[in-house]
């Protein structure tokens, strides 16, 4: 019989074979192909990469006032593999940042819903002017009898100049701050 964490595990597994797939140079010189799904130009060589800033890539939840108490935690994660797809459509290109990671539950959780805090964040080269920012409120589910699950966070909807598209840099990681207002 096969598991629920072994399906997860193949789907996770297709799903960045896929999107990494998308971002292989080969033989196009950068120039991409139309996605007919999208009707738009996929994009190959000139997809800014995605980055993990120091700190970002790790989180650890504790109960309220058990501030590092080992035994006050309720769940930690972490971001182990990121990827993105670029298209152009017209002047912009959309970026579509994939993050996937594991979850665990500490000595204070369970199995149920863990909510985590996710940025994604775009920032030109030199200035460190943000282009594009959102912080998610990720959830995912610990099932019950499995302490450990896998995650997959992506954000479809970064859409820059193409002309800004060589001129950046992307990050995706934990960010336990407020939200940004627009």
């Amino acid at each position: 019989m096969v598991s629920l964490q072994s399906v997860r595990g193949f789907a996770l597994v297709s799903l960045m074979a896929l999107v990494a797939g998308c971002n292989t140079s080969g033989n196009t010189g950068g120039a991409g192909a139309i996605d007919e799904k999208l009707g738009a130009k996929v994009v190959q060589g000139g997809c800014p990469s995605v980055q993990l800033r120091d700190g970002t890539a790790y989180i650890r939840r504790y109960a309220r006032g058990g501030e590092d108490d080992p035994q006050k935690i309720v769940y930690q994660a972490s971001i182990t593999d990121t990827t993105r797809q670029c298209s152009i459509t017209g002047s912009q290109m959309n970026i579509t940042v994939v993050a996937a990671g594991h979850v665990a539950a500490g000595p204070a959780g369970g199995a149920g819903v863990v909510k985590m805090p996710i940025r994604v964040a775009v920032v030109e080269n030199g200035t460190n002017n943000v282009i594009y920012s959102e912080l998610t409120q990720f959830e995912t589910s610990l099932p019950e009898g499995a302490p450990t699950a896998q995650f997959l966070f992506n954000d479809s909807n970064i859409n820059i100049p193409i002309s800004a598209s060589r001129s950046v840099r992307v990050f995706v990681g934990f960010d336990e701050g407020p939200p940004k207002r627009s």
